[in-house]
């Protein structure tokens, strides 16, 4: 083989060599079999949440043979092919490299937790001005205003306000909630805040007759023909909550 040849056969080979990193380093990790030998990057992580992130963590010490006092976590890693414990937490040593990987993923937690604490920081300064009536402020603040001709929409909004806990929305995964239902013996009423992502709701449903009313007939005055929900849609973007739609249906 020429030298010419050979030359251009290495240059493709270290192109698609590198292509190869860069598209690996661009994905979302999906587990932590490289946390030994590589370290860690943004990219890697951007999708992720919170749980995702701690199950990561300690997968970086189940792959060292670590036993878990989370009786869940244990029962996890024991049924992937890889675990084995070393039966003696003390003999569970890290390499520079995932010691780096854990501080990495403490301070990505960090982040993602705040930018939790943020929104409901946000969404508590909207919960006020929306009950001091401060219309210029929800417009400079939030983009928010209030839909014209609906007289119906303000008093709405502070009733869910006054039923909802915003110190208590929990979060699954990539989504939080705080959801509770009243029935007070003719119609249930439904008044949450969900998020998923970036997108933040907040839900107004008159859903459906009490739980006591066993059927629509003579002895009830409901009608399913009024039911009816408000969802008040947001974006939290770049630690910036913003108002984009009220969509209502029924």
């Amino acid at each position: 083989m020429i030298p010419a040849q050979t030359k251009t056969i290495k240059i493709i080979i270290s192109l698609t060599a590198l292509l190869f990193l860069q598209a690996s380093f661009g994905q979302t990790l999906k587990d932590c079999s490289t946390c030994k030998t590589q370290l860690i990057k943004k990219e890697q992580v951007k999708n992720l949440n919170v749980d995702n992130i701690r199950l990561l963590t300690n997968e970086i010490f189940a792959r060292n043979g670590y036993m878990f006092e989370n009786s869940r976590f244990q029962e996890y890693f024991e049924n992937k092919s890889w675990y084995k414990s070393v039966g003696d937490n003390k003999k569970v040593v890290l390499n520079d490299i995932e010691k780096k990987n854990l501080a990495f993923f403490k301070d990505v937690t960090k982040t993602l937790e705040d930018q939790k604490k943020e929104l409901t920081s946000q969404l508590k300064n909207f919960k006020e001005l929306v009950f001091q009536d401060k219309i210029s402020e929800l417009q400079n603040a939030y983009n928010f205003s209030y839909e014209k001709g609906n007289s119906e929409e303000k008093k709405l909004l502070k009733e869910v306000f006054r039923k909802i806990n915003l110190n208590d929305i929990n979060y699954y995964k990539s989504k939080g909630m705080f959801k509770t239902i009243e029935d007070n013996g003719f119609v249930q009423i439904e008044y949450m805040v969900y998020i998923e992502n970036d997108e933040v709701t907040i839900t107004y449903n008159y859903m459906a007759h009490s739980k006591i009313i066993e059927d629509f007939d003579e002895y009830t005055d409901y009608l399913s023909e009024n039911e009816f929900s408000y969802n008040w849609q947001f974006k939290f973007t770049r630690n910036k909550l913003n108002y984009i739609r009220l969509a209502v249906a029924g």
